[in-house]
C-alpha cells in the first residue's frame, strides 16, 4: 500500500472510530444518566432501543448511497452531523433533548458501517479480508473500551456503598447524594466532539477516493490502468435479485443471532454495579475485562478471522461462513453457564445467590466465571468479520454497501428487541443476570436454525459471483481505456 493511501485511511478510519465511539459514551453512564433526569431502565431501554432502529433505517438508506456517492463526501457528512451533536449533549436537561440528540448521533452513526466496509473492501486485498475485518473489530473493541474508561472517568459515584435491596432504591439514593456530580455524564460527548470536528476538516483535505472493486482477485491487474474503471453500479432492478440469494437471505435476516448481544450491550454496566455490586475499576472486574480482551478480542477477533482466511485460500469456498456459523452455535453453551454463574459480591454468592462461599472460593469461582463469558465472548467476536466476509464474497461490489446495510438494519431490529425485552424484565423481575440467562438462551435456539441452511448455500452462491467477476474481468481487459470510462 502507497504511503498516501496509508496516511489518507488513517484519518479515514480515525474519524469513524470516533464516531462509533457514540454508544460506549452513553452506556456506561446509563446509571448517572438515569439519577440525573429522573428516568428508569423500561425509559431507557425505550431510548436505547429507538436510538437502535433509527440508526438501522438510516443504515439502509447510507448503505445505498454508499455503493453510489463519493465515499468521502459520505466521511464528511458523518464527521461534521456527529461531532455537532456530541457538542449539543452538554445541554441537555430534559428526557425530550436528550431523546432528539440521540436521534442525530444515530443518523450520524449509521453512515460510518456501510462506509468502512466498502472502504476497506477497495482497499484491502480480497485474500486478507477478514483479517482486514478483524483487526478493524479489534481497533473498534479498543475504542469502545476507551471510550467505556473515558465516560467512566467524570463519574464519581461509590457502588459498593449501594447497600439497597432494589435497583430502584440504588437510583434514588445515586440522585440524592450525588447531585453536584450527575452533569459529568455530558462532558466525555463535549470533548469528543471537538476532536471530530478537527478530524472533519483534516480528512477533507487528507482523505483520498480508492477505486471501486480495485482489490478484487479477478480484477486486481486490470485495475491497475489508471485509465479503466470498474463502470457498474447498484440499480434498484438488482435488488430483487439480491433476495432471492439464499445465503443473503441467511446471513441478513437472522436478527436472532443480536437479540441477546443488544441486551448485554445496553446493560453490561448496570448489571456489574448495581447486580454484581462493583465499581468498574475495581481488581475484581479489571481481571474479568483482561480475560474478555485476551480470550474475547485476541483469539476470538484475529485467529478466528485467520481461520476463515485461511480455509478459503485452501479451496474451502464457504470457509468463513462455516466459522461464523460454528462460532454461533458454540458461544451460546459458554455464555449460558457463565451468566447462570453471576456473582453477588456484598454477599459472596454465586448462582443466582444460591452458592455461599469462602474468600478463596470466591476467587477461584470468580475466575471460572470469568474464563467462561471471556470463551464465549472469543466465539462471539469470530462471527463478526467472517460474517461481513462472506456478505462480501456472495455479492457484486456495486452492490456490498447496501447489503451490509440491509444487515446491520436487520441486526438493529435484533438489538432493540434486546434492549426492549431487557428493560421491561429487569423491571418486572429486578434482576439483570435472569433477563440476560433466558434471553441467551430463547434467541439463541431460534439463532441457530437459521445459521444451519448456510452450509448448504453459501459454496453455490461464492462460486456463482466468482464466475460472473471472472466475466466482467474479461470484459473489462478487451474494453479501450476510453470506453470504460
Amino acid at each position: 500500500m502507497k504511503r498516501r493511501e496509508l496516511v489518507s485511511l488513517f484519518f479515514f478510519l480515525s474519524l469513524i472510530l470516533i464516531i462509533m465511539m457514540d454508544s460506549a459514551l452513553f452506556l456506561p453512564n446509563e446509571v448517572l444518566i438515569a439519577a440525573d433526569l429522573g428516568i428508569y431502565f423500561e425509559t431507557l431501554g425505550i431510548i436505547i432501543s429507538i436510538y437502535t432502529i433509527i440508526n438501522g433505517i438510516s443504515i439502509l438508506i447510507f448503505g445505498y448511497l454508499t455503493d453510489m456517492i463519493e465515499r468521502k463526501k459520505m466521511l464528511i457528512l458523518a464527521g461534521v452531523l456527529w461531532s455537532v451533536v456530541a457538542i449539543l449533549h452538554i445541554f441537555v436537561e430534559e428526557f425530550w433533548q436528550l431523546l432528539l440528540v440521540r436521534i442525530v448521533a444515530a443518523i450520524a452513526v449509521s453512515i460510518t458501517a456501510p462506509l468502512v466496509v466498502s472502504y476497506l473492501a477497495d482497499i484491502i486485498s480480497s485474500d486478507s479480508r477478514s483479517k482486514s475485518f478483524a483487526f478493524w473489530g479489534l481497533v473498534t473493541n479498543i475504542g469502545t473500551l476507551v471510550a467505556g474508561v473515558l465516560a467512566l472517568a467524570f463519574n464519581a459515584v461509590d457502588f459498593e456503598a449501594l447497600v439497597f435491596d432494589t435497583i430502584r432504591e440504588k437510583i434514588d439514593h445515586i440522585a440524592f447524594t450525588y447531585p453536584n456530580i450527575l452533569y459529568t455524564w455530558r462532558l466525555p460527548y463535549f470533548y469528543l466532539g471537538i476532536i471530530a470536528l478537527i478530524f472533519t476538516i483534516l480528512n477533507y483535505f487528507i482523505t483520498i477516493e480508492p477505486k471501486r472493486a480495485a482489490k478484487e482477485k479477478q480484477l486486481e491487474e486490470i485495475l491497475l490502468d489508471e485509465d479503466i474503471r470498474y463502470s457498474y453500479k447498484i440499480k434498484l432492478s438488482d435488488l430483487k435479485l439480491i433476495f432471492k440469494r439464499k445465503s443473503n437471505f441467511f446471513l441478513m435476516f437472522n436478527f436472532f443471532d443480536v437479540i441477546a448481544s443488544g441486551l448485554v450491550l445496553a446493560y453490561i454496566f448496570p448489571y456489574i454495579q448495581l447486580e454484581i455490586g462493583v465499581s468498574v475499576v475495581d481488581i475484581k472486574v479489571i481481571i474479568l475485562f483482561l480475560f474478555i480482551i485476551v480470550l474475547g478480542l485476541i483469539i476470538g477477533q484475529f485467529w478466528l478471522a485467520h481461520l476463515g482466511d485461511k480455509k478459503v485460500q485452501r479451496g474451502d469456498l464457504s470457509g468463513r461462513v462455516k466459522v461464523a456459523i460454528i462460532c454461533s452455535i458454540l458461544n451460546l453453551p459458554f455464555f449460558l453457564f457463565g451468566f447462570a454463574m453471576t456473582p453477588n459480591i456484598a454477599n459472596s454468592t454465586f448462582f443466582f445467590g444460591t452458592l455461599l462461599v469462602n474468600d478463596i472460593g470466591f476467587w477461584v469461582l470468580w475466575l471460572v466465571y470469568c474464563t467462561f463469558l471471556g470463551v464465549g465472548l472469543a466465539f462471539t467476536m469470530g462471527i463478526g468479520p467472517n460474517w461481513f466476509s462472506s456478505l462480501i464474497d456472495v455479492n457484486f461490489p456495486e452492490n456490498r454497501g447496501t447489503m451490509v446495510a440491509v444487515g446491520l438494519f436487520i441486526d438493529s431490529i435484533g438489538r432493540a428487541l434486546g434492549a426492549v425485552i431487557g428493560g421491561f424484565m429487569v423491571t418486572l423481575t429486578g434482576s439483570f443476570s435472569a433477563t440476560i440467562f433466558w434471553v441467551f438462551l430463547i434467541a439463541g435456539i431460534f439463532s441457530t436454525c437459521l445459521w444451519i441452511p448456510l452450509f448448504f448455500t453459501a459454496k453455490k452462491d461464492y462460486l456463482e459471483i466468482n464466475e460472473a467477476m471472472k466475466n466482467r474481468a474479461s470484459s473489462l481487459s478487451k474494453m479501450q481505456p476510453e470506453d470504460s470510462r
